[in-house]
């Protein structure tokens, strides 16, 4: 009878000491990369991304923020890869949002590959000379 109270007691204080622990909470590695992806810091929020896909590799949200991460620091290339397994991971609601983005990326990683970005802006250059009599 002794014994059955010391262990209830013992049990008692380990699970109470254990609800104190909740304080000393350490954030995921997602949630302190959404914290810098929130603040505008997309390039420190890429490696806690990362990782949070490495820790579950069917983490739809955390490839989508990887991607975001990436398309937010213009590496276009690099976002197409994580986009395109959050689309696959993520719930048909959320695949339109992720598929607008990856064509997004996708179009963009191949102006850049042509080096086409440049010259979608006003030229300052004259028009050719057969563009000159419309003028």
């Amino acid at each position: 009878m002794m014994t059955r109270a010391l262990v209830l007691a013992l049990g008692v204080a380990i699970v109470s000491g254990c609800a104190t622990l909740r304080g000393f909470y350490a954030p995921s590695s997602f949630e302190q990369g959404l914290a810098l992806f929130n603040h505008g810091r997309f390039d420190e929020a890429i490696p806690y991304f990362e990782s949070a896909t490495h820790e579950d590799p069917n983490f739809a949200e955390g490839y989508f923020y990887l991607g975001r991460s990436y398309i937010g620091v213009s590496r276009w290339r690099s976002a197409i890869h994580p986009l395109r397994t959050a689309f696959r991971l993520a719930p048909r609601e959320a695949q339109g949002e992720i598929m607008n983005l990856l064509i997004d990326a996708a179009f963009a990683a191949a102006l850049n590959d042509f080096h086409l970005g440049d010259r979608l802006g006003p030229s300052p250059q004259r028009p050719p000379e057969p563009f000159q009599e419309l003028l």
